[in-house]
C-alpha cells in the first residue's frame, strides 16, 4: 500500500530539491507550505507533491492549525519537518496522530534552558548558563562570568546572538536582541509556538575554544558537528562534519567533510555525543548535535538538535562517505528497519563543503556596500583557481537580482544570500577553494544600483 506522507514546509534543512524527489520516491507526499518559499522552491513542491495546500498568507498560529485540520483528516503514515522554528509543533502532532517522531521530550530540543539542564544533570560539558524566561530575569546575567552571550531560547541559525562584556551593554544588547527576533518573526524564522511577546532567552558564558589540541594545521573552526539517527529510542552516529573559521559573534562561513580529526579524537566526540542524546531521551528522528574544541583535549557542547543539519550537509555525507542520510531517515520515520551504516564505516572518497554566501571576507569585515546576487555572472571555477567544482544551491539561495547587504553580526542566518557546495579531490584542496570564494565574492557582483 502506497505510504501517505505529510511534510510541512518552512525554508530549512537539506536543499530542497536533493532531497524532496527522494521523499517523494517513497509514497504520496501531501505537502503543506505555512512560511513563504521562494519561486524555485514552489516549483519543486508543486512537481512532486500529491496535494499542496499554502498557509503561508496566514499568521504562523492559523497556517499551523489548518496543517492540522488537514493532517487529521489524512491519517498520514509519518508527519515531517526539516524546520527547526516547526520542529516542536510537528513533532506534538505526530504523536496527536499516533505516527512516529521525537516523542514527549521534544522540548528539550527545542528550548535551550530545558537541554542544558537535563545535560547538567547528565554530565554533560557545556557552559555555565542562566535561564532568562522574562525581562524580569535579565539581572541573572550578572551571576555569570563575563564576557556572556546571550540568544533565544528557541533560536537557531546565531539569529539576534549577543555578547556583552559587563551588566552596562545588557540593556542595548537586549534591543538588538528583540529587533532580530521580530525580524526573524516576520520571515517566519522564529519558533512558531513563540510568536509574540518577550521571548525565553539564555545567557551562557563564553567557551575558551581553540583548535591548537585538536588540528595540526590553521583554518579549519574551532567547533564540529555530529550528524545521526535515532530509531526507537537507540542513537546511531553516522559522520563528523567540521567547520571553516567562524566570524564575529559566530556565523558559520561553512561546513566540511571530511572532518580531518584523528580516529581516536573522532572516537571521543562520539561516546561525548552518544551521553549527550541518551540523555534527552528522544525516540525517532535525525540529529544534529555541535560542541566547541577547547584546549588538551576537551570539549563544551553548544547544542542538539532533533532533525537533519542544514545547509547541504546531507549532500555531503553522501558525496563524501556514500551515506544515503535523507532515505536512511525515512526508513526510521516510517518504521522500516533497514540496516544503519556504523560511524564513517566507509573511508572518504572525496571532500565536500557548504559554503556561506554572505557579505564579508573571511575574517568578518563587511563589504565596503550592497552587491547584487548574479551568480550566473560569476565565473566559480575560476573564482576557486580551479581547486573544486562549485555549484549554486538555489533552493537556499535568494533569487537572482536581489540586494545582498554588507554583513550585520546580530543577523546571524539573516545575512545569507544562500549556499554553495564545493566537491573537491582532497581536503587541503576544499578549505583553499573555500577561502578563495569568500574573499573574491564581493570583486565578482555587481554593485547593487
Amino acid at each position: 500500500m502506497t505510504k501517505k506522507i505529510l511534510y510541512v514546509y518552512a525554508p530549512a534543512g537539506p536543499p530542497l530539491d536533493y532531497f524532496f524527489p527522494k521523499v517523494a520516491s517513497r509514497g504520496d507526499v501531501h505537502t503543506c507550505i505555512v512560511s513563504k518559499p521562494s519561486a524555485y522552491n514552489l516549483e519543486i513542491l508543486c512537481k512532486h507533491s500529491t496535494t499542496l495546500h499554502d498557509f503561508s498568507g496566514l499568521r504562523p498560529d492559523d497556517g499551523f492549525a489548518r496543517v492540522a485540520e488537514i493532517a487529521h483528516a489524512l491519517k498520514p503514515d509519518v508527519v515531517f519537518t526539516f524546520s527547526e522554528f516547526l520542529l516542536k509543533s510537528v513533532s506534538e502532532l505526530a504523536a496527536q496522530l499516533g505516527v512516529r517522531g521525537v516523542g514527549p521530550n521534544i522540548d528539550l530540543a527545542r528550548n535551550k534552558i530545558l537541554m542544558r539542564k537535563r545535560w547538567q544533570e547528565a554530565g554533560v560539558p557545556q557552559p555555565a548558563f542562566r535561564a532568562i524566561r522574562r525581562r524580569d530575569d535579565l539581572h541573572r546575567v550578572a551571576e555569570l562570568r563575563f564576557p556572556v552571550l546571550v540568544k533565544l531560547a528557541y533560536g537557531a541559525g546565531s539569529i539576534g546572538q549577543q555578547i556583552i562584556h559587563g551588566m552596562h551593554e545588557l540593556d542595548s544588547a537586549v534591543a538588538r536582541l528583540l529587533e532580530a527576533t521580530e525580524a526573524a518573526r516576520r520571515a517566519g524564522k522564529h519558533e512558531f509556538s513563540e510568536q509574540s511577546g518577550f521571548p525565553q532567552l539564555v545567557a551562557e558564558e563564553i567557551i575558551e575554544s581553540t583548535t591548537e589540541s585538536w588540528y595540526a594545521e590553521d583554518g579549519y573552526g574551532d567547533y564540529l558537528s555530529v550528524e545521526g539517527l535515532v530509531r526507537d529510542g537507540e542513537y546511531f552516529p553516522l559522520a563528523m562534519t567540521g567547520r571553516l573559521r567562524t566570524i564575529e559573534p559566530f556565523t558559520e562561513l561553512g561546513n566540511v567533510a571530511p572532518c580531518v580529526l584523528s580516529r581516536e579524537k573522532k572516537e571521543q566526540i562520539v561516546a561525548l555525543v552518544r551521553t549527550a542524546i541518551d540523555a534527552l531521551g528522544f525516540e525517532n528522528c535525525a540529529t544534529h548535535t555541535e560542541m566547541k574544541l577547547m584546549a588538551n583535549g576537551g570539549v563544551s557542547f553548544l547544542e542538539t538538535a532533533a532533525r537533519m543539519g542544514g545547509v547541504a550537509i546531507a549532500k555531503e555525507v553522501a558525496e563524501v562517505f556514500g551515506i544515503d542520510y535523507i532515505n536512511l531517515f525515512l526508513d526510521v520515520m516510517l518504521g522500516e528497519r533497514a540496516p544503519i551504516p556504523s560511524f564513517e564505516q566507509n573511508p572518504p572518497r572525496c571532500a565536500a563543503a557548504s559554503v556561506a554566501l554572505v557579505g564579508c571576507d573571511s575574517n568578518g569585515t563587511p563589504w565596503r556596500g550592497a552587491k547584487t546576487f548574479e551568480p550566473a555572472q560569476v565565473d566559480w571555477r575560476a573564482l576557486v583557481d580551479e581547486r573544486a567544482n562549485v555549484g549554486i544551491e538555489a533552493a537556499q539561495s535568494v533569487e537572482p537580482g536581489s540586494r545582498m547587504m554588507p554583513y550585520d553580526g546580530a543577523g546571524g542566518l539573516l545575512n545569507y544570500a544562500g549556499q554553495a557546495f564545493l566537491v573537491s579531490a582532497t581536503p587541503a584542496d576544499l578549505k583553499r577553494a573555500a577561502y578563495s570564494l569568500i574573499d573574491g565574492l564581493e570583486a565578482r557582483l555587481p554593485d547593487h544600483a
